[in-house]
């Protein structure tokens, strides 16, 4: 008897299962492209600007462009240099191979070479 009420519950179990229609799709516009793959990422959040002070007042600015996951920034010189992504443990860091910026928990590094340009803290939105 056992054997035969679970075999009825499982068969009316499918035939319930097949009745119930599948989710939607996606609507074509949430869905990410091999043209787009940050078709996902917000508007606003595609490229994020981020200021750094050092102790002696120095300002730096660095644009972060996850579209071509890329940082510009501007030295306190005024020189602006381009970056490319580069491979973290920690962090988001960009290089070309000689000159590097860094930003870890909040504190932004410039390097070329050995050689520290540029140390700061990021400011804080007001």
């Amino acid at each position: 008897m056992r054997l035969i009420s679970a075999t009825v519950f499982l068969i009316a179990a499918l035939g319930l299962a097949a009745c119930t229609p599948a989710p939607a799709p996606p609507a074509a516009e949430e869905k990410a492209t091999a043209d787009d793959p940050f078709s996902d990422v917000a508007p606003d959040q595609v490229r994020v600007e981020a200021r750094y002070v050092s102790a002696t007042g120095e300002r730096l600015v660095a644009v972060f462009d996850n579209a071509a996951d890329a940082v510009t920034v501007t030295l306190p010189d005024g020189r602006t240099v381009t970056l490319p992504r580069a491979v973290s443990g920690s962090g988001a860091r960009y290089s070309d191979g000689t000159e590097t910026f860094w930003d870890h928990h909040g504190e932004g590094t410039f390097t070329t070479g050995e050689t520290i340009v540029f140390q700061g803290k990021a400011e804080e939105d007001d």
